[in-house]
């Protein structure tokens, strides 16, 4: 997992593949305030970001989850999220399997102890060889957000 703010994007733009760049740079360079719910393609099927808006949910609510053909790059563009992750083992117990259609695994509870606040410009890259479960509560009630996940593929 890779952790830094929007104004910084600049500085690690160097030490990143192409694709994360393209990730990195949307990121950096776009106003959400007036972007709406969607799907929109940076570099066809390789780079792609998706927005939404939702409430966070307690973290006994949400499920551990991972890709395994893309990376997330996760950003807010309002709101205050905690992310807890940790890096995926054998031990870990897939409960449900999108990976065909959606690339998308979910996990029983995997016992991440690391998380991290998204709000305030802070982004946050997960890789297929970790689990995350976003969209939790950062405080102790919901909090309503516009979420970014630029999904960038890994190969």
């Amino acid at each position: 997992m890779i952790t830094g703010n929007k104004k910084d994007i600049a500085k690690l733009l160097p030490y990143v593949s192409q694709r994360l760049g393209t990730a990195l740079q949307y990121i950096a360079e776009t106003d959400f305030t007036n972007v709406k719910n969607g799907e929109y393609h940076l570099d066809g099927d390789k780079v792609f970001a998706r927005v939404d808006r939702y409430t966070t949910e307690s973290k006994d609510s949400k499920k551990p989850e991972s890709h395994n053909a893309y990376i997330d790059v996760q950003y807010l563009g309002e709101g205050t999220e905690k992310i807890y992750y940790t890096a995926k083992a054998d031990t870990h117990k897939v409960i449900e399997d999108y990976a065909a259609e959606r690339d998308l695994l979910f996990y029983a509870d995997a016992g991440e102890k690391d998380s991290v606040t998204l709000g305030d410009g802070v982004f946050a890259i997960f890789f297929p060889w970790e689990l995350h479960r976003p969209g939790c509560h950062a405080l102790h009630a919901g909090c309503a957000v516009q979420k970014i996940v630029v999904k960038v593929l890994a190969e």
